[in-house]
């Protein structure tokens, strides 16, 4: 039985249903329920019985986890709209240039979740984990002139940020390993663009760091136009050729080394992408893959493919109104049930 599965494919449900469904109020009533009723799978037969305790608990957990995020980290940062506050905040990542200045993902000192700051184009200069102080104009990240908004939210960013003062800067924590795996994958855009122009300099900036901001607006609309846009994000593909060359470097049948090598490569590359869900779920289903050998178990791709969606609502249950994690985590599961149907169909 895959228990495993089952606890993450319940509590993944029950954060779909409180980003979707379920009203604020009702999530602590609705985590009770699951669990009065996943008291009550224990009369029904001993082959339904686990299967029932497993999803009804993960369920549980998620909607009071839910509650928990909303209380403790959306709703402090959303009672910061509108209003205009002296901020310290560390940069999460390096800025990229806007039509009227730059702008760069942050976290600010004493609020639980992160900011895009907007300011001008000497944010361009700055390198992750520098830090900057100023007075900023605060707007909520989930409804924009009027129209609800789930991209901020499903990142993480529940503020955007505006500049109004003179800003600060300090030198922060740039030399932590922390920001090890961004300051390569800049090292890594910068050799590209030595190499190649164009369209191919965008095509590969996209291919393997995920920056798609530098292709031509034609290229764009001849990929979308033939329906092959995806093909530039990152995901399985890339992870697993990196996974093939770790495995090559390593030996064919050192599975130790491999495993203890490509698990943190990885995890190392997720972060140089900036972890979007298809890595992120791509990163956890090889590291499965790879390491069940060591425990003498089978890879079992659905145990994977829900721990990775588990991890990714645990880290921030407003990932579930991703539209690129639905997209990826269909796909998938559209190739683990429906394509073996088909295959015996044909």
């Amino acid at each position: 039985m895959r228990r495993l599965a089952l606890f993450c494919g319940g509590f993944a449900a029950g954060i779909f249903l409180a980003q979707y469904l379920l009203p604020g109020g009702w999530l602590l009533s609705g985590g009770l329920v699951c669990l009065a009723l996943g008291f009550g799978a224990l009369l029904l037969p001993e082959c339904w019985r686990k299967r029932a305790i497993l999803c009804l608990v993960g369920a549980a957990l998620a909607l009071g986890w839910n509650w928990l995020y909303v209380r403790q980290v959306s709703e402090p940062m959303e009672a910061l709209a509108d209003t205009q506050q002296a901020l310290t905040m560390t940069l999460t990542e390096y800025p990229t240039e806007t039509r009227f200045g730059a702008k760069v993902t942050v976290r600010a000192e004493g609020l639980p979740g992160k900011l895009t700051y907007y300011g001008d184009p000497t944010l361009l200069q700055l390198s992750p984990g520098q830090c900057l102080t100023d007075e900023v104009y605060l707007q909520s990240a989930s409804r924009i002139r009027d129209d609800d908004v789930t991209v901020f939210n499903s990142k993480g960013v529940f503020l955007l940020a505006y500049s109004r003062g003179t800003v600060a800067f300090h030198a922060g924590t740039v030399d932590s390993p922390r920001w090890w795996p961004a300051r390569l994958g800049r090292a890594m855009q910068a050799r590209i663009r030595d190499l190649f122009s164009g369209d191919d300099a965008g095509f590969l900036l996209a291919l393997l760091t995920g920056r798609k901001g530098e292709l031509s607006t034609q290229a764009d609309v001849d990929l979308s136009e033939a329906g092959v846009y995806h093909i530039l994000a990152v995901s399985g593909m890339h992870c697993a050729y990196l996974l093939a060359m770790v495995g090559f470097l390593a030996g064919k049948h050192r599975r130790r080394l491999t495993a203890a090598a490509a698990i943190p490569t990885l995890i190392f590359y997720a972060v140089l992408t900036s972890g979007s869900p298809s890595v992120v779920r791509a990163c956890v289903m090889l590291s499965f893959l790879t390491a069940a050998p060591l425990f003498r178990r089978e890879s079992d791709p659905p145990t994977a493919l829900m721990t990775a969606l588990f991890l990714i609502l645990l880290d921030n249950p407003f990932a579930a109104k991703s539209v690129s994690l639905q997209l990826s985590f269909g796909a998938v599961v559209g190739l683990l049930w429906l394509s073996p149907k088909l295959y015996r169909g044909l």
